[in-house]
């Protein structure tokens, strides 16, 4: 089983229905947003689960945003919350290894409850500074 279908088992073991997207990466939908899975090397048990531009960067805010984003990742273990290189929206991410099957599905499950939790996260942390 390739790596991609072992993720794909993942979710869909945990009650979603996931979809490869036009790049290759497979999707999910979860609290409203698509989580995308990137698998990189075939060959390495590593995986990064990315929620993109889940906020907007109001212009003359980059920093203020910087600010929420860095409180943020310290705050949610293994999440990094960042300006997009556009500076115009904030995406979260997140990665892991697994062993096996089980240890893949639980590190997912772990993963779209963390990436649930920054969004969270950073409209109180954000709402904080104001």
């Amino acid at each position: 089983m390739t790596k991609k279908e072992m993720i794909f088992e993942a979710i869909e073991s945990l009650g979603y229905k996931p979809h490869v997207d036009d790049d290759g990466d497979i999707c999910v939908r979860f609290q409203m947003k698509s989580i995308f899975f990137l698998t990189g090397l075939e060959e390495e048990q590593y995986i990064s689960a990315i929620l993109p531009q889940f906020s907007e960067v109001n212009e003359g805010e980059e920093t203020l945003t910087l600010a929420v984003c860095n409180k943020v990742s310290r705050e949610v273990k293994l999440a990094k919350v960042y300006i997009d290189q556009t500076l115009k929206s904030v995406t979260a991410s997140c990665e892991f290894f697994y062993t096996d099957m089980e240890s893949l599905t639980n590190n997912v499950e772990h993963v779209l409850n963390i990436l649930g939790m920054v969004r969270s996260a950073y409209h109180k942390a954000k709402a904080e500074f104001m």
